[in-house]
């Protein structure tokens, strides 16, 4: 049998090395549903558009334009991690302090 070099397997108790990779193109979502089976969770993510019908009649609609689904594992950090940030953002900043009058 023919030896790869080219991909060698991890040894027993090895840890293998994490890459990420981040598209660089972001998707603003004002609007998200959620869906659940006993499976995994499904979050679409859309925006809140307004709409004029043939009438003239104004009018604000809901479109879905990317989803994600997740483990309940996954579910469940992304919700820690998202409670984290909100709490973080509603805590009191402290004031910035005085200036100090150098004249003595």
């Amino acid at each position: 049998m023919a030896e790869n070099k080219g991909d060698p397997q991890p040894r027993a108790g090895a840890q293998m090395q994490k890459m990420i990779s981040l598209k660089e193109d972001g998707f603003y979502s004002n609007c998200t549903m959620v869906e659940t089976t006993p499976f995994d969770i499904s979050v679409l993510f859309g925006k809140v558009r307004p709409r004029v019908d043939e009438k003239g009649n104004r009018s604000l609609v809901e479109v879905y334009e990317k989803q994600i689904y997740l483990s309940h594992l996954q579910a469940r950090a992304l919700y820690e991690a998202l409670g984290r940030s909100l709490a973080s953002l509603s805590a009191p900043r402290p004031e910035a302090a005085p200036p100090i009058d150098k004249q003595q």
